[in-house]
């Protein structure tokens, strides 16, 4: 397993390291740090003050990456460094293509609000190719909850493998979560008096074979892990995904949220947005949004 972790010597960056290192199995673990210094630029102050700009550069350069080093050997990972130059999206992003996950922390040394994602985050969430960590503070020192949302989509079965070879699942509590979308079924409180009860019925019939449906998915979905850990708990909700995702992970101190990327570009997924960007940007703990392989 090849991880990219990309920091700015940010404290998210910090927080992002020591998720990874907790939540990512040991297993055949190779890890490099990425550090994006900015590129160089023609002052017009002299060459003096030039010189002295792209020393305090290389000085900035060698503080992020060593500290990154020493937090790493904390949590037991001996990782080899790297630095770029120029935009960090840009090149986080070119970078990312030959890891298997990418992590990055919520946001970086120059964000201005405490929420969401920073800039980079954002981006590489949105066009990251893989698997991407965002990494943020873990409730506990004990033990591992994650939740794993299931929509039956290829993005989600490959979002359980993932889980299965990347992460060490034998001291985990595992959620496996499908929300039922209640929100394009026509609420009973809108229907007129002179409305026949067949309608009522036929929205309930709908819902009986919903429900049907989103247990047969969280069989599957259990199967697909149940040799790496047999104490999977399973859950149906209704609702928005997005928000009944983050209303579980909230509820239920998770660590680890995990999401597929869904392609899906209809009209009612674009009305509802991107749940896994929804979740991402707004989960109270680490989220691993996974991709399907381009």
């Amino acid at each position: 397993m090849r991880v990219l972790i990309a920091t700015d010597g940010s404290l998210d960056a910090t927080i992002a390291m020591r998720a990874a290192g907790r939540l990512l199995t040991s297993v055949e673990r190779q890890v490099e740090v990425l550090f994006v210094a900015p590129a160089p630029r023609a002052l017009n102050t002299g060459k003096i003050n030039a010189e002295k700009h792209q020393e305090r550069i290389a000085a900035d350069t060698r503080r992020v990456l060593r500290d990154a080093k020493t937090t790493l050997a904390e949590e037991g990972i001996d990782a080899a460094l790297r630095c770029r130059s120029g935009s960090p999206v840009r090149e986080i992003l070119r970078e990312a293509v030959d890891y298997d996950i990418t992590v990055i922390g919520a946001k970086g040394r120059n964000a201005r609000s405490e929420g969401g994602l920073g800039p980079v985050a954002s981006r590489l969430v949105e066009h990251g190719s893989g698997c991407v960590l965002i990494g943020r503070e873990l409730p506990s020192e004990k033990g591992v909850r994650i939740l794993v949302a299931v929509d039956g989509s290829s993005g989600s079965a490959r979002a359980l493998d993932q889980l299965n070879s990347f992460f060490d699942l034998g001291y985990a509590e595992i959620t496996l979560l499908h929300v039922i979308e209640t929100l394009w079924l026509p609420p009973k409180e809108d229907q007129t008096s002179g409305e026949s009860d067949l309608e009522s019925m036929q929205t309930d019939q709908l819902l009986m074979e919903l429900r049907r449906e989103a247990e047969q998915l969280l069989l599957a979905a259990r199967d697909r892990i149940v040799e790496r850990h047999p104490g999977v708990t399973t859950s149906i909700r209704e609702g928005v995904p997005g928000n009944e995702i983050l209303s579980e992970a909230d509820q239920g101190d998770y660590d680890l949220v995990v999401v597929g990327a869904s392609e899906t570009t209809d009209m009612k997924h674009t009305m509802l947005g991107s749940v896994s960007s929804k979740v991402a940007w707004n989960a109270p703990c680490s989220v691993l949004v996974v991709r399907l392989p381009a």
